[in-house]
């Protein structure tokens, strides 16, 4: 498994469940692509994550998916313990593939996700295609067992499109490249964990 800023979005989606409990998220990006519709939720022994990413097709792309073309959007996850006075420390990083193809004489589409087990989903409509290509659902993120009470972490995402997306043919002819390819800022999302007087701030 493996950022021009036209103004500050702060949208941040929040369960509590539990013991787990956030605090003090934001996110800013420029106009286009961006995380969205973040959100953690633990079960017993998970901490598991949900997130979208939003205005990531551009029409261009789109047609070129329609035509044949594989497109293969990237997701950066990284969640860090906060250590005052000392640079965060790093717990896990991922990096999630998802994987978009179209049979062009049948108007199917097919979607590959890293995730969980890697699976690849049919799809009859564009709109089915986009909304998988684009939601992370029930990510296990971490064992809660190495996460410690009342101590702050920070949870980082980012996407982009992955450059193998086009055929070696077309990698390097900029125009082309210049209409498909995004890449989001990051998104970073602060919380404290197993703190019940812990309250969320936009």
């Amino acid at each position: 498994m493996r950022t021009s800023t036209t103004g500050n979005l702060l949208r941040t989606g929040i369960c509590l469940l539990l013991s787990l409990f956030f605090c003090a998220a934001a996110a800013s990006g420029k106009e286009g692509a961006l995380i969205d519709d973040v959100a953690l939720m633990n079960t017993e022994h998970d901490l598991l994550l949900y997130f979208s990413l939003k205005d990531s097709f551009t029409e261009e792309m789109e047609k070129g998916v329609k035509n044949g073309i594989p497109v293969t959007f990237s997701f950066l996850v990284e969640l860090y313990q906060v250590r005052p006075g000392v640079p965060d420390r790093k717990i896990v990083s991922y990096v999630l593939d998802h994987t978009l193809n179209c049979d062009s004489l049948k108007q199917e589409f097919a979607v590959e996700k890293d995730e969980g087990q890697s699976r690849v989903i049919s799809l009859k409509s564009f709109a089915e295609a986009k909304a998988a290509m684009t939601a992370i659902h029930d990510f296990k993120l971490i064992d809660l067992g190495l996460l410690e009470s009342g101590n702050e972490y920070v949870l980082k995402l980012k996407a982009h499109l992955a450059k193998k997306t086009l055929p070696l043919n077309f990698q390097y002819i900029i125009p082309f490249w210049q209409l498909w390819k995004f890449e989001t800022e990051w998104y970073s999302l602060s919380f404290i964990y197993g703190n019940p007087e812990s309250t969320a701030e936009r």
